[in-house]
């Protein structure tokens, strides 16, 4: 429990104190995702403003020894976004800023929590996204959702690390790669998409 207190603390100092859910109340919201009700209560709910601030709370999980689980829209339909009694849920739904906006290139670049269906629609009508998901973009990606629309990312690791893979770096594909992973590669805190104009 040392940790667990520890690793609060940590965390509030990252996120703001009005941003780390202790009470047990607050959490039972976050026992559930698309299909299960029967989750556990996390030891905690972060909700991180930014990919400085996601790679703040890894790394104090990482340092503390406890688990984390990534939630974006809580639509998981494979348990994936459920938390784990003795962990950390690091839930992204105050990551919704649209970034840039390129449709001379085709491109946009949004925070993962934006929802899939409200970024589509606010491309419309000059461009669309052929994402039929019902949570973020950041957990579409996740699912494997995204195919070549993803094209970069800032991807959160494991050990708290932020990298990043723009569309045009030379080198390992990790926007490639962390499509389909569930999280299991780390945390995409922002995401550039390619668009497909409308002829």
């Amino acid at each position: 429990m040392e940790a667990g207190a520890d690793l609060i603390e940590r965390v509030r100092l990252v996120c703001g104190t009005r941003h780390v859910l202790t009470d047990p109340v607050a959490l039972l919201t976050y026992r559930s995702d698309g299909v299960r009700r029967d989750g556990p209560l996390p030891l905690a709910v972060a909700l991180p403003g930014d990919g400085a601030e996601v790679a703040g709370v890894v790394s104090a999980c990482a340092d503390n020894q406890v688990p984390w689980v990534v939630r974006g829209a809580g639509t998981s339909r494979d348990g994936s976004a459920l938390p784990t009694s003795a962990g950390l849920l690091i839930a992204l739904t105050r990551m919704r800023r649209v970034l840039a906006i390129e449709l001379a290139d085709d491109e946009v670049t949004v925070q993962a929590g934006v929802p899939a269906a409200t970024l589509a629609r606010s491309l419309a009508p000059t461009h669309t996204l052929a994402i039929d998901y019902p949570g973020t973009v950041g957990g579409a990606a996740a699912a494997g959702m995204l195919g070549r629309h993803l094209v970069g990312l800032d991807l959160v690791q494991p050990d708290g690390t932020l990298v990043s893979c723009t569309p045009r770096s030379i080198g390992y594909d990790l926007s490639g790669a962390f499509g389909g992973s569930h999280g299991t590669r780390g945390i995409a805190v922002s995401l550039t998409l390619r668009a497909v104009p409308f002829s």
